[in-house]
């Protein structure tokens, strides 16, 4: 007999291909892949014959034959090539992240190559060279922003199922953190929104805040006189972003021991204690006077207010 035409692959899975032919008459087929032989009987109706072989192994390339029989005779039958989907990687998970780019890595499939699909792109990650895990960098992506990436691996054309991994890229850094006000215990902080993103300042989680204006916020329980580094980072689906840094230093005590130790008609001498190597401000009448961090462990040497004004 002839035989058919019309011999395609209808599709394929990791463990099967389907086959579609068209009819010969009232003639039934015979299929031969891999050494196997299959009978498939003359079909009822006038549509194309289906048949799927199954119990493939991923991955794998077959041929197949197939040849029309009448009264136990063959065609000379023919031939097509198909393969099966091969397996999905594993590891597929998210190495890094920045404002723009998001760094994936997974595990090598053979030596079979990829497809990874994000936001309708398609980007083609050839069959890597060595044992290690495949590495790639998504670039040109939008900060504070969610993205599902599908992975497939590909083998002579036919791609797996596919893997979902969703990833956000880092927030951008909110501008505007300024100090606002400081104490000997605390230092105020303010900065701008991002979003609906919360924050974290330091060690300390902050959720997002309510409306549109600046956030604030007071670091208390702090030590007198000292100089703190605070870093802001934005936080997006748990991402942070690379950080703002602003220094800020909590007001020193107030000195002890401030006495008058003297005064004639012009002048008044005045004491007080030392407060670590810190410098001084005496204010008098409106006049602003600087006194520099005096040497030694005693008291600030009797500094005199000369030339006051009277009535």
């Amino acid at each position: 007999p002839l035989n058919s035409n019309g011999f395609v692959v209808t599709g394929q899975n990791e463990s099967s291909i389907s086959l579609q032919w068209n009819k010969v008459g009232n003639q039934s087929f015979i299929l031969q892949v891999e050494g196997s032989v299959i009978s498939v009987p003359a079909p009822d109706g006038n549509g194309p014959v289906t048949h799927t072989v199954s119990a493939l192994s991923a991955g794998t390339e077959y041929t197949f034959t197939l040849f029309t029989v009448f009264n136990g005779v063959t065609s000379r039958g023919e031939n097509l090539t198909a393969a099966t989907a091969p397996l999905n990687s594993n590891g597929f998970v998210v190495t890094g992240q920045n404002e723009s780019s998001i760094s994936l890595q997974w595990n090598k499939v053979g030596n079979q190559s990829f497809i990874l699909q994000v936001e309708g792109s398609v980007i083609n990650v050839p069959a890597p060279d060595g044992n290690g895990p495949v590495t790639h960098t998504v670039s040109a992506l939008s900060a504070g922003t969610e993205y599902t990436f599908t992975l497939f691996t590909v083998f002579n054309g036919v791609p797996s199922r596919g893997e979902n991994l969703t990833a956000a890229t880092a927030p951008l850094n909110s501008n505007g953190f300024v100090v606002t006000g400081q104490n000997e215990s605390s230092i105020s902080l303010q900065w701008n929104k991002v979003g609906n993103q919360s924050f974290i300042l330091q060690v300390e989680a902050l959720p997002a805040p309510d409306g549109n204006g600046p956030v604030t916020h007071t670091v208390s329980a702090l030590s007198a006189g000292t100089e703190y580094t605070f870093t802001l980072f934005t936080v997006f689906n748990g991402v942070t972003s690379s950080g703002a840094t602003v220094r800020a230093s909590t007001a020193p005590l107030n000195s002890n021991g401030f006495v008058v130790t003297g005064q004639n008609e012009s002048s008044i001498s005045l004491q007080w204690n030392k407060v670590g190597n810190q410098s001084f401000i005496l204010q008098v009448e409106g006049s602003v006077i600087s006194v520099p961090a005096p040497d030694g462990n005693g008291p600030v040497d009797p500094h005199s207010l000369c030339s006051l004004c009277w009535d």
